[in-house]
């Protein structure tokens, strides 16, 4: 009984990310601000459900109630992301908030799937850059100054990409460095 969830999930999956793309693409269609939020709010019950769907499987495959208590917390951080986001920040998209949570959302299940361990570590992780996320554009609102300093912020971004570059280490199958070939004279072919 359980392979046969297991299978018609999967399919289940697949048919509700493509009506959340739908989604994400027919609002541009709509002017009326009303069916806009209805869309917006099929989007977030389509995410919640998926990822309940997915989580239930996992349950289903493991009988573990670690990933219930790590399910219920991913659903707090997802609910709370969309709800203060919208309430700190009355003009954000909702399209992009919701598409950053649905992003979330399916790297919770693909890394529970892998390891639960990593999977607990980067849900701290990801609560920890949400809050960041909430807090950071405050503080630069109520401090002017730092508004100035978008390029020093741009270097420091760069220079951070580049030190995963040069100093990324590789994880099991995830490698974060770049592999840079190895430069050959043309007068080694002669």
């Amino acid at each position: 009984m359980v392979n046969i969830i297991v299978q018609l999930s999967k399919y289940l999956m697949i048919l509700m990310i493509t009506v959340y793309t739908y989604l994400c693409f027919s609002i541009f269609g709509y002017y009326d601000p009303d069916k806009k939020k209805r869309c917006l709010r099929k989007q977030n019950v389509l995410m919640f459900v998926m990822h309940l769907t997915a989580f239930l499987v996992m349950y289903l495959e493991k009988k573990d109630t670690k990933i219930l208590a790590l399910y219920l917390m991913q659903v707090t951080l997802l609910g709370g992301t969309i709800l203060l986001y919208s309430f700190i920040y009355p003009k954000v998209s909702r399209l992009i908030v919701n598409n950053m949570c649905m992003l979330l959302s399916i790297g919770f299940i693909m890394i529970t799937r892998l390891n639960y361990d990593k999977a607990a570590k980067q849900y701290l992780i990801a609560a920890a850059g949400i809050v960041l996320c909430l807090v950071i554009p405050i503080i630069i609102r109520k401090a002017r100054f730092l508004s100035e300093w978008r390029i020093l912020y741009g270097i420091i971004g760069i220079v951070s990409l580049a030190i995963v570059v040069v100093v990324g280490r590789c994880l099991m199958v995830q490698c974060l460095a770049l592999q840079l070939p190895e430069s050959t004279s043309s007068h080694q072919n002669l």
